[in-house]
């Protein structure tokens, strides 16, 4: 904790109130690994996955409270299973990605409203979950997301290059284990990054940084490495300017407004430096 506080001194000249400053280190260590992940989310078009995997936490925390289970880790376990099951389903399906997707979707979403309906005290801890707020993240939070990055970089570092393969020439991946080792991989990035901040900002750090990305790079390493420039930029951007009297807004909004904005600015680039 006294390297965490070190960081916390450092960032004192950016952010003043303590809880600022927790933070912006939440948000940079939850940047890089939902940058790194969202470049194979869209590449793999899965862009509806992380909502199916974020809304089973409703489930998650129904089943928590009915069995009287560990909240956090009740959920992560859920999440996981999700992820692995849309995986599954998907290698064994003819169906779509995204029609696998959207099943699972609505199957997770009824049981949690089926269950929430015996259980109507699970409502009341839903909307940190859902909206979340990256403003009160706590150091045992940064701490879980500071070993999310790091497990980030060390799958993608020895799994890229599968996975790639698996986008381009679907048929060339006859090994089912790296989709279900990505399926669970991202599963645990999501569900990490939705008890810390919340499904709404979880989802747009995860395609809108790769979005750009793809927009303004012609290689997979560009975009990458853009991806991640963005991510990082647009997550300490939105939270400062959140703060600001002027704007005076949901950090959390902000910092997704923040990566829709600079999506735009990449479109609009791109447009026109193909027009020249």
């Amino acid at each position: 904790m006294d390297f965490l506080a070190s960081i916390y001194d450092l960032l004192g000249l950016l952010y003043e109130p303590n809880f600022m400053r927790r933070s912006a280190v939440a948000m940079a260590l939850l940047s890089l690994s939902t940058s790194a992940a969202g470049v194979m989310v869209v590449n793999r078009r899965l862009a509806f996955f992380p909502d199916a995997v974020g809304h089973s936490v409703f489930a998650g925390v129904a089943i928590a409270l009915l069995l009287g289970l560990n909240l956090q880790f009740t959920v992560l376990g859920l999440c996981v299973l999700i992820g692995l099951s849309i995986t599954f389903l998907a290698r064994h399906s003819h169906l779509a990605s995204d029609t696998i997707i959207g099943l699972v979707f609505s199957g997770a979403v009824a049981l949690g409203l089926a269950l929430v309906s015996r259980e109507p005290q699970a409502t009341a801890g839903l909307s940190r979950f859902f909206l979340g707020d990256v403003l009160t993240v706590d150091d045992a939070q940064i701490v879980a997301l500071a070993v999310l990055a790091a497990l980030s970089f060390v799958f993608l570092f020895f799994l890229t290059n599968r996975l790639t393969i698996g986008c381009v020439i679907p048929m060339a991946q006859k090994n089912a284990w790296p989709d279900y080792l990505f399926g669970a991989y991202l599963a645990l990035v999501v569900a990490v990054g939705v008890q810390a901040v919340g499904v709404l900002l979880v989802t747009a750090l995860l395609i809108a940084p790769a979005a750009t990305g793809r927009t303004l790079s012609v290689s997979l390493k560009g975009m990458f490495w853009v991806a991640l420039a963005v991510g990082a930029l647009a997550g300490q951007l939105g939270l400062w300017a959140s703060f600001q009297p002027a704007v005076n807004a949901s950090a959390g909004a902000t910092v997704v407004l923040t990566n829709v904005a600079i999506f735009s600015l990449a479109v609009a680039f791109r447009r026109l430096f193909h027009l020249r």
